[in-house]
């Protein structure tokens, strides 16, 4: 079972300075590929304590790619409304060549009303922004004279993309995907693999997601169901009583700061984004006692861990995990704790699952 480590910072700098948090966040990365894990996977926010740290993706995963030498990096995700198409090319493709190779570029629509304000972009556009930046990235880095006539850029003809990708043609294209029958279908129709939160969906809706999307990869000629990486809050101690207590701390602080971010959907209603004006009171009444009971976050000790990853595993076969082990207020100790409990606990009792 190929399970990563997830990192969306929730972190302010009234709490721990950006430098420090790195510096800890690379040592986590570090370890994560000595104990075995397959991926690390980093998301894109900006300006609050809710996943602000990590305006930057690319930037870190290059850190982090000088720091190990075999474990998958993985943008989860970048957005290409945010950025020109042959400038976000090229970043990955830097970042594909420093790893020698390890790039899984994922990519998704962003949906935070403050991160669109903050780049001048209206929130109607992240759909079609969404396919002429991937559709675009994915032609720079394949194609020599390319010429771009979309609807947001336009550009070319152009020179061959320097530098290539290390992959060739390219690296493996993810979409991050929640409750959109659109996206799921587009991710399918074009052969591109998904990430998925079911924390924020449910089991039942994203189960309902992926039938759509393996239909249209189907009925699109792609062979494979395609990979789909999966993301869960995760704690783990030897003790599941205090496993369950570090996580309950550390769920309300990342909730809290979470309900700040979300907050800026008062008084917004997009209809490219149905329902997403509710998903503050959505969040305010979730706690982590709803997730365990769903199966969306996995806390305790090595038995626990072992068999809510097995749930997932019989739930979403050949699926890859990525655990977010610091969440919150929980400390790089704490995280570290939980990663060398799954290190040495956990992933050798797993071995079986594929």
């Amino acid at each position: 079972m190929r399970i990563g480590l997830n990192i969306l910072p929730t972190v302010a700098p009234g709490e721990q300075p950006a430098d420090r948090f790195y510096s800890e966040c690379l040592r986590l990365c570090e370890a994560a590929e000595v104990v075995g894990l397959s991926h690390i996977k980093v998301v894109e926010h900006y300006l609050h304590a809710w996943g602000g740290y990590s305006p930057d993706p690319i930037a870190l995963l290059c850190a982090v790619a000088a720091r190990t030498s075999r474990v998958r990096l993985v943008t989860g995700a970048v957005v290409p409304a945010f950025t020109h198409p042959v400038k976000l090319a090229a970043s990955l493709s830097v970042l594909d060549n420093l790893s020698r190779g390890r790039l899984d570029a994922g990519f998704g629509r962003a949906f935070l009303p403050t991160e669109f304000a903050a780049f001048g972009i209206d929130m109607a556009e992240s759909r079609p922004r969404l396919s002429e930046g991937v559709t675009a990235v994915r032609r720079l880095w394949t194609e020599e004279r390319f010429r771009w006539e979309g609807t947001f850029h336009r550009f070319g003809p152009l020179p061959a993309l320097l530098p290539r990708p290390a992959q060739q043609p390219h690296p493996p294209v993810f979409i991050a995907a929640t409750a959109s029958p659109e996206t799921f279908a587009w991710a399918g129709e074009n052969g591109y693999h998904l990430m998925v939160i079911p924390g924020v969906a449910g089991h039942d809706r994203v189960t309902e997601l992926l039938e759509g999307y393996r239909e249209a990869r189907a009925a699109a000629g792609h062979t494979g169901p395609g990979r789909l990486h999966i993301s869960l809050h995760a704690t783990f101690a030897e003790d599941r009583i205090r496993a369950r207590e570090t996580a309950e701390r550390a769920f309300a602080d990342y909730r809290r700061k979470q309900l700040e971010a979300y907050a800026t959907w008062r008084g917004v209603d997009s209809a490219a984004y149905p329902g997403y004006e509710k998903m503050e009171a959505a969040a305010r009444d979730t706690r982590l006692s709803d997730l365990l009971e769903a199966g969306t976050a996995v806390v305790g000790d090595a038995t626990d861990a072992i068999e809510g990853l097995r749930r997932i595993a019989a739930r979403y076969p050949g699926a890859e995990p990525s655990l977010h082990l610091r969440f919150g207020d929980a400390t790089h100790e704490e995280a570290m704790r939980s990663l060398l409990l799954l290190g040495s606990d956990v992933l050798p009792k797993l071995t079986d699952l594929r």
